[in-house]
């Protein structure tokens, strides 16, 4: 099962940003909106394009979660790094029934990876694909 977010990154206006790095330095209160926004979004985007027949991941049915970071820039870049977005993200996932629980009985394992470029000027891309273990 596979899923793909493209959000914006923008540091200068934090009402367009949908980006959230380990390193970024924000107010809480302004982490939170943006936090918020993500989840959201991420939950809309998974309650439209998932498989309403298959039963949601739980602790007698984990999975493992392989999410590739595709870069705006070519600037390096940790993937790691965007744990906040993906959090929110997965967040959003759970609301929206892909799984029962976003614990370690239901999500085994987690993998970060570097996929390139997003050829999409100012976002990130960000494919989640999730197997059965």
């Amino acid at each position: 099962m596979n899923f793909d977010f493209t959000l914006p990154r923008n540091t200068k206006s934090k009402a367009l940003n949908m980006v959230l790095n380990s390193n970024d330095r924000y107010h809480q209160r302004e982490k939170s909106k943006i936090t918020k926004r993500i989840r959201s979004f991420a939950y809309w985007e998974t309650l439209m394009n998932k498989d309403k027949k298959r039963a949601s991941f739980s602790p007698s049915n984990p999975c493992e979660v392989i999410i590739t970071v595709y870069s705006p820039t070519k600037s390096r870049l940790d993937p790691p790094n965007l744990y906040p977005t993906i959090k929110a993200i997965i967040d959003g996932m759970t609301d929206a029934g892909i799984w029962t629980d976003d614990n370690h009985k239901v999500i085994k394992a987690m993998t970060f990876k570097y996929g390139g470029l997003s050829n999409k000027i100012g976002h990130y891309k960000l494919e989640f694909e999730i197997k059965e273990v």
